[in-house]
């Protein structure tokens, strides 16, 4: 059965990170290019079985808001969603890649159950990490995205040993 929140988290935790990182170049490149459409087409999207579901929420290109920037080296991409409805759903997506498309980060700002917000990371083999709290309002979690996706914390798994 079709649930409009599992399609959200779906979205949020494996479409659009797998996507990115498949082709993070082309990714960014898109996402400068459509805006809120790649965004509004990514959550629209229901399997054929389910139409005419009850559940499910329209969302237009209106409902998400993309703005990009550089750094000293990196394309970024801040991604505004509609606030969250539930635990693990994002507030917001970000990504960037180094301008030759080497170095691919994607970050998210997640609500937990306890109804705060964590800045989280996503790597290409689809480890999560949890960098930091921050705070529910928009404008502090545009600030620790762009620091974010600017200079990122990277970190790779493989390199720990237990």
């Amino acid at each position: 059965m079709y649930s409009a929140a599992l399609q959200r988290y779906y979205n949020e935790h494996e479409h659009l990170p797998y996507t990115f990182y498949a082709q993070p170049k082309r990714f960014t490149q898109y996402a400068i290019e459509k805006r809120g459409e790649l965004l509004a087409t990514a959550y629209n999207y229901i399997e054929p079985d389910a139409k005419g579901t009850r559940d499910f929420v329209e969302y237009s290109s209106a409902d998400f808001t993309v703005t990009d920037f550089h750094s000293a080296d990196r394309v970024c991409v801040v991604m505004r969603l509609p606030e969250p409805t539930m635990p693990l759903h994002c507030k917001m997506i970000g990504c960037s890649v180094k301008f030759d498309g080497s170095c691919p980060v994607w970050r998210t700002v997640e609500l937990t159950e306890q109804g705060s917000f964590l800045l989280c990371g996503w790597n290409a083999d689809h480890t999560h990490m949890v960098i930091s709290e921050v705070g529910a309002e928009t404008e502090e979690c545009v600030r620790r995205m762009t620091e974010e996706l600017s200079f990122p914390i990277m970190i790779d798994i493989k390199s720990f040993k237990l």
